[in-house]
């Protein structure tokens, strides 16, 4: 069996913008060993997020490295629905992006469980769009992923109740509420990484312009892409800069030092209103339930937006950008 070192993962995402960022920020962490990627519907289309992510890959030099596996194209039980107002049509903004199919022949789900089976040690899921092919892959066999899955880190849900779907509903744990419940019952330890602290990840107009107007055809493609993100936070929000939620998970996941977390007990709301998805976190015991899940309260969100400058745009950004836009949501 092969060698390797570092946190075996398994990484779930609808690419996506700032899933776009979290997964190239995956690639070039030496600390993790990316076993495969699994696709879901969210930010765009399964398809969709299935091509960009295979682009990106091919674009980071690591495609035939890298196994992309497409899981679910639904909810469990509601109606798709898919963020294309704020990723684009393609889900990677202004960027260029070939359409391409070649992925792996099993689907998302049993990929979890046929990884997490064979894993040397056990492995680690981090999960950055709605939680389908893991609640499809615990429907499957949840004692095999209790025993191979170390833990779980995802970004999703809000213990503060702002959304950003609704006015209290987190947009990956709103699509499927569902799978979110069954993912915080499942037993596998949890580290939520919520709207609460991803929110002050913020890259700045001035860096947007930067990368765009770059000499570097790299850097370039990013910028396409981020513009169109700061565009639609500039429309809806009135913020000069875009939110990137999903690098943050990534860099918690192998560096928990860089935030602080509390034990709660973690519970997702499946009303059909305005609370659908909304994540109840008891911070005090009222329920007299044990935590099911760390979730995290603060970050250190500069050395975090500086080790993406480093690992994806080459270490060219401003760090005094980077604390400007830290600071644009305070």
């Amino acid at each position: 069996m092969p060698e390797w070192h570092g946190m075996r993962v398994i990484i779930d995402t609808d690419p996506g913008i700032d899933d776009s960022v979290a997964l190239a920020l995956a690639v070039h962490s030496p600390e993790l060993e990316i076993a495969a990627i699994t696709t879901t519907y969210g930010n765009t289309t399964v398809e969709r997020a299935t091509c960009n992510a295979l682009h990106l890959l091919a674009r980071l030099e690591v495609r035939e490295k890298i196994p992309v596996h497409p899981g679910a194209d639904r909810p469990l039980l509601r109606p798709l629905a898919v963020a294309a107002e704020t990723h684009g049509e393609t889900g990677i903004g202004y960027a260029a992006c070939e359409m391409t199919a070649e992925t792996g022949d099993v689907a998302a789900p049993g990929v979890m469980l046929r990884l997490a089976a064979a894993s040397p040690t056990p492995i680690t899921f981090i999960c950055l769009g709605p939680l389908t092919n893991l609640a499809l892959a615990l429907a499957l066999d949840r004692p095999l992923l209790q025993q191979q899955v170390a833990e779980i880190v995802l970004m999703g849900g809000e213990p503060d109740g702002h959304g950003n779907v609704t006015p209290v509903s987190e947009f990956n744990f709103w699509c499927d509420p569902e799978a979110a419940q069954i993912v915080f019952n499942s037993g596998i330890p949890i580290r939520m990484v919520g709207l609460n602290i991803t929110r002050r990840m913020v890259l700045t107009c001035r860096i947007i312009t930067f990368l765009s107007n770059h000499a570097s055809p790299k850097l370039r493609w990013w910028g396409d892409m981020l513009r169109f993100y700061e565009e639609f936070h500039r429309m809806h929000e009135g913020l000069e800069g875009c939110i990137i939620n999903d690098p943050l998970a990534v860099a918690l996941a192998f560096a928990p030092e860089l935030g602080e977390a509390q034990p709660m007990y973690v519970e997702i709301s499946r009303h059909e209103d305005l609370t659908r998805g909304q994540s109840l976190c008891d911070r005090h015991g009222f329920l007299g339930q044990a935590a099911n899940a760390t979730v995290y309260t603060t970050a250190r969100w500069i050395d975090i937006l500086q080790l993406v400058n480093e690992r994806v745009f080459e270490g060219v950004l401003p760090v005094d950008e980077l604390s400007r836009g830290v600071a644009l949501t305070t």
